[in-house]
């Protein structure tokens, strides 16, 4: 199975310290192969700008589901809006819950509509985790039309059963995207980051 990836979206805190790329930039890059994916990273990152007028921004739906069990290993997370979203924003822990994904640097990818954001965590065997989104100033989620995100949080737990070892195996698992859609495929995570800010 190939998949042809068509946008990377990569999230960043509002006052990130150190920026790989800027505000409306675009980086491109050969071709490469990870997993069984072809991948060709194209990375846009939008900022948002304000529109008095515009709805604010709520959560559709999220895989994990809230309250789900899932196997261990690597996670695709993802998390979809009802509206098209920016690049700012950052997954952090809910306590006291360990954290899924990051906590220093997050690889993102998002759909071409820009309504579904994916990012590349990993989890442990029997294990209870929880994600928190724009519950601090420097992680809040904002649309593209300038609208933040409520505080918004779901918990989810792992079973004992075989690791998860590659992006499409965790695709394949979530329900809203089998088999996944076109606009995904992982990239390598090494490259392409956004540095969440150290505390002062």
């Amino acid at each position: 199975m190939k998949i042809l990836l068509a946008l990377v979206v990569l999230g960043a805190p509002l006052t990130a310290v150190a920026q790989p790329i800027a505000p409306d930039a675009t980086v491109a890059a050969p071709a490469a192969a990870v997993d069984e994916f072809t991948v060709t990273p194209v990375a846009k990152c939008i900022q948002p700008k304000a529109d008095p007028t515009a709805p604010w921004p709520k959560v559709v739906s999220t895989f994990p589901a809230n309250g789900a069990t899932i196997r261990p290993g690597v996670l695709v997370l993802r998390v979809t809006f009802d509206v098209p979203m920016s690049c700012r924003g950052f997954f952090t822990a809910r306590p006291p819950f360990q954290a899924p994904c990051p906590d220093a640097r997050q690889h993102w990818v998002v759909s071409f509509d820009r309504r579904t954001i994916r990012a590349i965590c990993h989890v442990d065997a029997d294990g209870h985790y929880g994600v928190r989104m724009s519950d601090q100033p420097d992680s809040r989620f904002y649309s593209l039309r300038g609208k933040p995100l409520d505080i918004y949080e779901f918990s989810f737990s792992t079973s004992e059963g075989a690791e998860i070892l590659t992006a499409s195996e965790s695709l394949n698992d979530d329900p809203l995207v089998n088999p996944p859609p076109p606009e995904f495929a992982p990239i390598p995570i090494k490259d392409l980051h956004f540095e969440r800010p150290a505390p002062k």
